[in-house]
């Protein structure tokens, strides 16, 4: 969020926000100030979600039951913010999951990778839970999540999950992959 003064008159300017805690990133804070103008993404504005918990549930059963079927999955997503949030809960939930552990996860995302840096280097912008963990390890320091280059590089050969970008599919892998598996009744596309 950005307060600019211009002749007098306060412009808050925001693009996507949340007054919630995820699962790197802090709660938006309330300007001290009052605006006389908000210029802000409204989105899903008007929208009430699910709580947290019942949406990453939804998300980690349906990427399970697919895998448990033989079946893989796309997750068409941006490179900045949602990936790094749903990167770190397929991670966790990996871990909680021995039984996944021989299921690959990538991401293919070049911009996503070079995100990934900025989030180290600032650590101290990120949530409590994430500054607590990163004291003994770092926390996008993936343990079941590897980086795909190119569909080139894709070992397209039994169940695994895929996290890609661009996430509206006009191109690159995320488009490369949808048009490859979109036929299959085993694959799965998550859209968050």
């Amino acid at each position: 969020m950005f307060m600019a003064d211009i002749a007098g008159v306060r412009v808050l300017y925001t693009g996507d926000y949340s007054r919630e805690e995820d699962c790197h990133l802090c709660a938006a804070e309330i300007p001290q100030f009052s605006p006389d103008i908000c210029i802000i993404e409204s989105t899903y504005g008007v929208q009430l979600h699910q709580p947290r918990n019942v949406r990453e549930k939804r998300f980690t059963d349906v990427i399970h039951s697919t895998i448990s079927q033989g079946g893989c999955v796309l997750i068409p997503a941006f490179a900045l913010g949602r990936t790094q949030e749903l990167l770190l809960i397929l991670d966790e939930y990996w871990s909680n999951h021995p039984e996944l552990h021989n299921i690959p996860i990538y991401y293919a995302s070049p911009l996503a990778k070079r995100c990934m840096a900025v989030y180290q280097t600032y650590i101290n912008s990120m949530n409590e839970r994430i500054r607590n963990q990163f004291e003994n390890s770092n926390p996008f320091d993936f343990k079941h999540i590897s980086p795909l280059k190119s569909i080139e590089n894709f070992n397209d050969v039994g169940p695994s999950v895929v996290m890609a970008s661009p996430s509206g599919l006009q191109s690159g892998l995320s488009r490369q992959l949808f048009e490859i598996w979109c036929s299959d009744k085993k694959k799965c596309m998550c859209y968050t």
